[in-house]
């Protein structure tokens, strides 16, 4: 057992190994954050211009944290 645990952390990884790893993990964490913060607009509805822009990549990027706010205070 620990053969295989060493066997796994030794694994050398090139950098576009680690670029293509966290592309494949964060991708279906964006499309979620995209799909939720088009479904849910209203904690960016009331902004315009830059921060409309800056309110939204905040709801792609923080799309758990607004889920449970809202089950929270339902």
């Amino acid at each position: 057992m620990l053969s295989v645990v060493r066997r796994i952390l030794g694994y050398e990884m090139t950098i576009a190994e680690w670029v293509g790893t966290a592309l494949l993990l964060g991708a279906p964490y964006g499309v979620l954050g995209i799909v939720v913060a088009v479904l849910k607009p209203d904690h960016f509805a009331n902004a315009d211009g830059l921060p409309r822009v800056v309110a939204f990549v905040g709801s792609v990027a923080f799309w758990p944290v607004l889920l449970v706010t809202d089950v929270c205070t339902s």
